[in-house]
């Protein structure tokens, strides 16, 4: 009875703040007699570098930790078709290649479609496929950067307030001594 405290009634629960350093809370249960020691619950912390690192190593990864899924989807569109015609260009280089140097070596035409063509049509196709071949490395390593710059841009934006709350207040004040006018634009 001695270590009973007759100011508290039995459902009452008292927080006392332990160290407001650390933020802890101490709270003592008048009716169980038992002290726990809560932490104060952090806001999980949204991370930029994460995101951007995520989708270094895992295009699309960095979208989904910022929680834009649909994003996903596209990237994996967008690489696939680069990847479609970086393949197709390729083997037209190569069919294009190994065509010019069997006339140049005089072996003859190879391919029946290409017959009527001259060797320096067929050197023209196969430049013009290199460079295609080349323009979708070109594309996949720019598109590749954008997705990795986008997850990082996004992961700085994550926790901006997108509200369509704009207002503009303005308060005309008199006083005795003068007359002023104060704006305020808040968004």
């Amino acid at each position: 009875m001695a270590q009973t405290d007759s100011l508290f009634n039995d459902n009452e629960e008292i927080t006392y703040n332990k160290d407001t350093l650390r933020q802890g809370t101490l709270n003592i249960s008048a009716d169980e007699e038992i002290i726990e020691e809560n932490s104060v619950l952090k806001e999980k912390h949204h991370s930029p570098t994460k995101a951007t690192l995520l989708s270094t190593f895992l295009p699309g990864a960095g979208q989904i930790y910022n929680q834009q899924w649909w994003k996903t989807p596209v990237i994996y569109a967008v690489f696939g078709t680069i990847a479609y015609f970086a393949v197709t260009n390729y083997n037209g280089k190569e069919k294009f290649k190994k065509e010019y140097y069997s006339r140049v070596n005089g072996s003859g035409a190879k391919l029946t479609d290409y017959l009527s063509y001259t060797d320096n049509s067929i050197y023209n196709l196969y430049n013009a496929y290199k460079d295609n071949f080349q323009l979708t490395i070109i594309l996949g390593v720019a598109f590749y950067t954008v997705q990795i710059v986008d997850a990082f841009v996004y992961g700085h934006l994550f926790s901006f307030d997108m509200t369509d709350d704009l207002t503009f207040n303005w308060l005309p004040t008199i006083t005795p001594s003068c007359l002023s006018l104060s704006f305020s634009l808040s968004f």
